[in-house]
């Protein structure tokens, strides 16, 4: 006899959620959500408040750095500081001591300084490495009468000197007139071009503050505070405020450079502040 199956059991345990289940649900879900992002609100902020602090922190540290070891290869006398808003500085690329007697040797070739001629100089020691544009210094003062900014080749510590690498002996161009003063140590300098670096800050709007590096604009009398000419690079953004200052002599012949920088991003600020001892021994 043929048995007969009821399919309605099967029919009913398949059947899915209802609209009303699937709102309920929805609406649960959404209370739970709620809940846990409400406790989770203030550690999601203040990981983003850390971060934001971490990053500024270490681009502010990164900006300091960078400055500080540009100064502490400036030239002695050099470093200018017109407003709290520019400082400038000429970079010490090469350096040694220059033969001031006749040694004894029939090619010797000390430097001269009773003529007005004499351009080229045997270097003692190490041999140095003259890049194009770069020029020789002896014993800037960075006063009126020995100032590497001068263009008054009387009144200039500064010669053009002639590029070239591994020099035992350095040659420069002959300016009518020999350098104002012998360097009692016998030492020059080779210097690139001036740098100034530019605090162009906005408390307003910190993420168009800047600090700014200018180069290759050339030796000017006064120090610039608009740079039509050369290159800029900004240093490090987010600036809300920064400030240079330059205090001359502190120890003995060392100057005091003091940076301070404040970056702000998404309401947080981190202020450092870097002091620079500067040599000033010509």
């Amino acid at each position: 006899m043929r048995r007969v199956s009821d399919s309605r059991c099967f029919r009913q345990a398949s059947r899915g959620f209802t609209l009303v289940e699937m709102i309920i649900a929805i609406v649960i879900t959404g209370i739970l959500v709620a809940m846990v992002s409400m406790f989770g609100r203030r550690q999601i902020d203040a990981y983003i408040d850390v971060s934001n602090r971490a990053e500024l922190s270490d681009a502010a540290d990164t900006a300091l750095r960078r400055m500080a070891r540009d100064l502490q290869a400036a030239l002695p006398n050099s470093v200018r500081n017109v407003s709290p808003l520019f400082l400038e500085f000429v970079p010490i690329r090469a350096a040694g001591r220059y033969r001031a007697e006749v040694g004894g040797g029939a090619g010797d070739d000390p430097l001269d300084f009773t003529s007005a001629t004499d351009n080229s100089f045997d270097v003692l020691g190490p041999t140095v490495n003259i890049g194009a544009g770069e020029a020789l210094v002896i014993f800037n003062l960075g006063q009126t009468g020995s100032d590497v900014y001068s263009n008054v080749p009387a009144q200039s510590s500064r010669r053009a000197a002639t590029a070239g690498a591994n020099l035992s002996k350095v040659t420069f161009a002959p300016a009518g007139v020999q350098f104002p003063l012998a360097s009692p140590q016998n030492r020059f300098q080779i210097v690139g071009q001036p740098v100034s670096y530019e605090c162009a800050g906005n408390a307003a709007h910190p993420e168009l503050g800047t600090v700014i590096r200018h180069t290759g604009y050339g030796f000017l009398p006064a120090q610039p505070t608009v740079f039509s000419t050369g290159t800029s690079a900004v240093l490090v953004g987010d600036v809300a405020a920064c400030s240079f200052s330059y205090t001359p002599a502190v120890l003995q012949r060392n100057g005091l450079v003091v940076i301070s920088l404040t970056l702000t991003r998404n309401g947080e600020s981190v202020v450092l502040m870097h002091q620079i001892d500067v040599l000033n021994t010509p």
